[in-house]
């Protein structure tokens, strides 16, 4: 966030005086890296607004829990490492200079937002916290989310609601049914596996934030195509089946959420 054009919304705008005050505060500035501390002293001196990572904007008397920024893609800012990669892949491959080296999509694991009880603004948030680190759904299942996808408490919206494919038409230009057909045939196609990971929360005890679904794509990048691949996963008892069960005298179909990784897989 310390780099020069950065794309950034829901942040202070802050002037140079007050940016010299938040760099004079002990305790204050010495908790930022040295790249914003450089940042937030070139800042102090000059002219216009600029903004610090830990002020966000003012909403309502309060700052906004919504701050974003769009960071520069690693590739573009360190391309260094790209190319070593690259050249590295070609020379594994034996694949010439001047031919295409390319690298096929072999997951598509998506993230699920999950939240523990709550309560905001005196107003109980439903608990969303029942998914494992990792799930696996078959294709009915899978896309039962997919359309709806219920999603736990965000910082933009005003508590649990649906994030999913029917919601997104300020964001995509293509109709929902034709991005749902799209990605179900293609599913169907390449057989890839109905897989997602957790952000947020595991049950209503242990806060996760983005640790796992960050963990996620470097473990399955380690595995080999027959070692993420379902029915094997299953066979050598690394993903458990979920059955529905009755619970005070209520059904629970809990046998929507697919599978859930057990202890062999760690292991």
């Amino acid at each position: 966030m310390s780099s020069m054009g950065l794309m950034a919304a829901n942040f202070k705008a802050i002037k140079k005086d007050e940016m010299l005050e938040l760099t004079q505060t002990i305790g204050f500035f010495d908790r930022f890296t040295p790249e914003m501390q450089e940042h937030m002293k070139k800042a102090s001196e000059l002219d216009g607004f600029d903004l610090c990572s830990a002020k966000s904007r003012l909403w309502e008397g309060k700052p906004t829990k919504n701050p974003r920024y769009l960071q520069l893609r690693p590739d573009v800012a360190n391309p260094i490492g790209r190319y070593v990669a690259e050249l590295g892949s070609r020379l594994a491959r034996k694949i010439p200079h001047d031919a295409p080296c390319n690298f096929p999509v072999g997951a598509v694991i998506g993230g699920r937002r999950n939240n523990p009880p709550d309560v905001l603004d005196g107003i109980k948030i439903r608990p969303l916290c029942v998914f494992n680190p990792i799930h696996y759904q078959e294709i009915p299942e899978l896309f039962m989310d997919y359309v709806c996808s219920v999603t736990g408490k965000s910082p933009s919206t005003t508590g649990a609601g649906s994030e999913g494919a029917l919601t997104k038409g300020p964001f995509n230009a293509i109709q929902a049914t034709a991005d749902l057909n799209n990605c179900v045939v293609s599913m169907i196609l390449t057989q890839y596996g109905g897989f997602s990971s957790a952000a947020g929360w595991i049950g209503p005890n242990y806060r996760v934030d983005h640790d796992i679904s960050l963990l996620i794509p470097e473990v399955w990048c380690r595995m080999m195509p027959e070692e993420r691949e379902p029915a094997g996963l299953i066979k050598r008892c690394e993903l458990e089946k979920i059955d529905d069960f009755e619970f005070e005298g209520r059904a629970v179909p809990a046998s929507r959420l697919g599978y859930r990784i057990t202890h062999n897989f760690i292991i």
